[in-house]
């Protein structure tokens, strides 16, 4: 099968990039021809099987050149950052809803013009689109005979609900697509009523999940805790106040100066363009170090000699960070989302996570005031049930064993993905 992939954003420097890029790398290895549309800085790294061609827009643009590997044609441009599909990107980013009608011509031109060039090139039988939001229907739109899937990864359906600049003309043209993928089942209900999918047309609106990459992340070489000494939690994502950031910085302060505690050293790994956590980030404690934003690579290590990890966020889509995590052998505590753990007790194995309440939210991704004091008091609680429990080596056997997650590997994904 010859399949096309598009994204409106960089393909390695957030979850939803991870996931495009571990799809085409599986495609890859089923023997499927691919080519990738993506937006990219004129400066990024695109790192793509050698045998896939990349059709790059670039934002903000300055110099064509070729990055990495991979060799790009003539390219269209567009005159803005990078449009996020959250409000804070690990990146310098432009806010979907702050593109005026001029900015959205400007976005369209140059992504059809993109996809064009790669259907020209590659004549695919399958468009998949990531991000069920404005590229994905621009490309209904402009490519209306080749199938297009919709892949949403849970930032676009809360783009829908801010963006009124842009709700007109998504809405229709994603009802229009041949199938829309989502992660969990509270997921497909949001997807299903936002987009308005007719009663008899439901049907293609599937629930596929993610997956992991077994070959980076597992437990080869992982460092053991030595007896006695200090716990090790991490922290992996952007660092950012939607993501629980602050909330986690209070609780851990809390935590090391309770005598009742054991030691315990915390690794934060993720870009910040958030000025009021920078300056959190600016000021941290001796046992709390910040790595800045790393490579996939480093991440699986930083899992690997860390016994701990939190993802307190308040807004995800189907966290693969949680995966990883347990695949690499650390005890995840994470909030419990909508759909989050149903999806995660339906395909994993005798998982491991410690889940915390969600708070009383002002908005899809901010507590209220006394959500924010709860949410930072239950952090509190259970991280520190759980430091103790590992140091004293009475996790139990949900937390020691490890987790199965042989069923949710990018290439089974893959081939599920296309069978529709």
């Amino acid at each position: 099968m010859r399949i096309l992939s598009i994204t409106a954003q960089k393909p390695h420097s957030t979850g939803s990039g991870t996931y495009l890029t571990e799809l085409v790398r599986a495609f890859s290895r089923l023997g499927h021809e691919q080519s990738v549309v993506c937006g990219i800085f004129p400066d990024d790294t695109v790192s793509l099987p050698e045998e896939v061609m990349c059709h790059p827009v670039y934002f903000t643009y300055r110099e064509k050149k070729c990055s990495g590997d991979v060799q790009f044609p003539d390219s269209p441009e567009v005159s803005f950052p990078v449009v996020g599909m959250s409000d804070i990107m690990p990146y310098e980013s432009t806010l979907y809803r702050d593109l005026t009608p001029e900015m959205i011509a400007e976005f369209e031109s140059a992504f059809t013009a993109a996809a064009e060039d790669a259907v020209r090139e590659l004549n695919p039988d399958l468009i998949i689109c990531h991000h069920l939001f404005l590229l994905a229907a621009i490309i209904r739109k402009h490519i209306p005979d080749i199938p297009v899937i919709g892949i949403c990864h849970g930032t676009d359906l809360r783009q829908m609900k801010n963006c009124d600049n842009l709700r007109y003309l998504v809405r229709p043209e994603i009802a229009k697509l041949d199938s829309i993928c989502v992660l969990h089942s509270a997921q497909r209900e949001q997807a299903i009523e936002i987009f308005g999918i007719p009663d008899d047309e439901t049907d293609k609106v599937r629930i596929i999940g993610s997956g992991y990459n077994p070959g980076l992340f597992n437990t080869i070489g992982r460092t053991e805790r030595a007896e006695g000494s200090p716990v090790r939690l991490c922290y992996v994502g952007k660092m950012s106040a939607p993501k629980g950031v602050p909330e986690l910085l209070s609780a851990l302060g809390k935590l090391s100066d309770n005598h009742d505690i054991p030691d315990f050293t915390v690794t934060l790994a993720g870009g910040c363009r958030d000025d009021d956590v920078q300056a959190m980030l600016n000021n941290l404690p001796e046992n709390i170090s910040w790595v800045g934003q790393v490579p996939q690579e480093q991440v699986a290590e930083i899992f690997r000699s860390s016994d701990i990890f939190i993802l307190p966020s308040y807004f995800e889509g189907l966290p693969l960070v949680v995966i990883e995590a347990m695949a690499c052998g650390c005890i995840p505590v994470a909030t419990d989302l909508a759909g989050v753990r149903d999806w995660i007790d339906s395909n994993v194995k005798n998982p491991n996570v410690r889940y915390i309440p969600v708070p009383e939210m002002a908005s899809i991704d901010a507590p209220t005031d006394a959500g924010r004091d709860a949410f930072t008091s239950d952090l509190e609680r259970i991280i520190g049930d759980a430091i103790c429990d590992v140091y004293t080596g009475n996790a139990g056997a949900a937390d020691s064993a490890l987790p199965d997650l042989s069923g949710i590997t990018w290439d089974a994904l893959a081939s599920s993905l296309i069978r529709f």
